[in-house]
């Protein structure tokens, strides 16, 4: 049987304020905190490839 790797922790600084408008965007999502930081930042990800993409078409 296949062990399940799951990802080891990783302690995050966060401004008090931001932390706090992702959990209240978390709470609207049904998400919890961890999830909500996650889609956050691979939502970034994505955004600034997209910048460069259109960057670079330009």
């Amino acid at each position: 049987m296949k062990e399940i790797q799951r990802p080891s922790p990783f302690p995050l600084r966060l401004a008090e304020d931001v932390k706090e408008e992702a959990k209240i965007e978390a709470g609207k999502n049904r998400r919890s905190l961890n999830a909500e930081i996650g889609l956050l930042i691979e939502e970034g990800l994505k955004w600034r490839e997209a910048q460069k993409r259109q960057e670079a078409a330009a």
